[in-house]
């Protein structure tokens, strides 16, 4: 690892640079010396998880843009190599291997969710490349991938801002839903811990297939339970899917919390008016005053005709913590680019980016949102709320 003044000079070194591709200071642009820097990446354009991972992917879209406008990447143009991997983890190790060895990418970033990043965390290892991943579970970034740099908030942290606000508004225990995927068992165990911690009580804790369809069952034992709150470690189509059983069979409850889902426009689009009330969280919100978040919002509306979410804004900062590496470096040395990717705290659209010693993300947060009618507000903590939350859920 550097010395400390080694690492010092580097994070400066990077917060410039950074705040240069941020449109804050614009350098001259470049002659092209050789062909495009090629970044890669296997994204789930189509299948049940593909809204959030579209807006990821039109993040990575935009930070490319933006760069390219201010003068390229060592004095050439980035292009981005993007394949659907269609949420299947086999396929996006297959499309992995074709960046590497057919593409031969100079850069990689990382696919939507967990299981995908888990599933190319091997073969983008051993062949020594970076990889700022948006996987929220911590595994793969303990030192057994070295190459692999979380670009996101741990998982365990996302649900912390509704756990808080439940417990400044007296609530006490806690309905627990929990799809059976890696993302979700890790977020469900952050709830338990953070619970614990504030101390209420988890009354129901269940799994269920992430092929599940049909939710009456599984809310009403949950109901059965009587909690303050239902909270579920879900994806979006799960979410909704609970949200109408929840109804339909008028299942009472002071707070309905979910990951994931209520962040997707998709949520309330599914949902109309039963969406009102519920609570989400998030890594990013339009309205923060982080570095560059005014210019990005426009931007991002400008381009895709709708305001961004968090997937879309932690792509962007990372793609931008990853260039202003590789200009630092001053080259597409990957050993280089980790080291000073480590070494790096820097202002973000979605935060401060500061990572630990092996790779985890120590700098971004979470926080809680709300949809209220048919929009979407801030409302935990409250020094950043658009709106104060509004609570208990009203009965069906």
């Amino acid at each position: 690892m550097p010395n400390t003044a080694a690492r010092r000079a580097r994070r400066s070194a990077v917060r410039l640079t950074i705040l240069g591709f941020l449109g804050l200071l614009v350098t001259p642009a470049g002659q092209a010396a050789e062909g495009p820097i090629r970044i890669g990446l296997s994204i789930t354009e189509t299948g049940p998880y593909s809204p959030p991972a579209v807006f990821e992917l039109q993040g990575y879209k935009l930070a490319v843009a933006r760069i390219n406008a201010a003068g390229g990447l060592l004095g050439r143009p980035v292009e981005l190599v993007a394949y659907d991997d269609q949420g299947n983890p086999s396929t996006a190790v297959q499309l992995y291997q074709k960046l590497l060895t057919d593409d031969r990418v100079d850069l990689l970033v990382s696919p939507y969710q967990t299981d995908l990043t888990s599933a190319v965390a091997p073969i983008v290892n051993r062949a020594k490349k970076v990889m700022p991943s948006l996987a929220a579970n911590t595994e793969a970034f303990s030192g057994r991938f070295p190459y692999l740099l979380q670009a996101m908030t741990q998982t365990t942290r996302y649900m912390i801002p509704v756990i808080d606000l439940a417990a400044a508004k007296g609530y006490q225990t806690i309905a627990l839903l929990v799809q059976d995927t890696q993302f979700p068992q890790q977020l469900a165990a952050g709830v338990r811990a953070e619970a614990a911690r504030r101390g209420l009580r988890i009354v129901f804790d269940e799994t269920f297939a992430p092929t599940m369809t049909d939710f009456s069952a599984l809310v009403l034992k949950a109901g059965a339970s009587h909690p303050d709150m239902i909270v579920g470690a879900t994806y979006l189509a799960d979410s909704e899917g609970i949200m109408r059983a929840a109804k339909s069979q008028k299942i009472g409850a002071k707070m309905f919390a979910f990951s994931i889902g209520p962040v997707e426009p998709e949520f309330q689009k599914g949902l109309g008016d039963t969406a009102d009330g519920v609570f989400g969280t998030t890594l990013y919100f339009p309205t923060l005053k982080t570095a560059g978040n005014a210019e990005f919002v426009q931007a991002f509306t400008a381009m895709f005709g709708r305001a961004p979410d968090y997937h879309a804004a932690v792509a962007y900062a990372s793609l931008n913590v990853l260039a202003a590496a590789v200009s630092t470096v001053g080259s597409l040395d990957q050993t280089k680019i980790r080291d000073t990717l480590l070494a790096t705290t820097a202002p973000t659209v979605a935060g401060e980016f500061h990572l630990d010693k092996t790779g985890i993300q120590i700098g971004y947060t979470s926080y809680a949102l709300q949809w209220q009618h048919g929009k979407q507000e801030l409302v935990w903590p409250a020094d950043q709320q658009t709106a104060a939350p509004s609570l208990p859920h009203p009965a069906w």
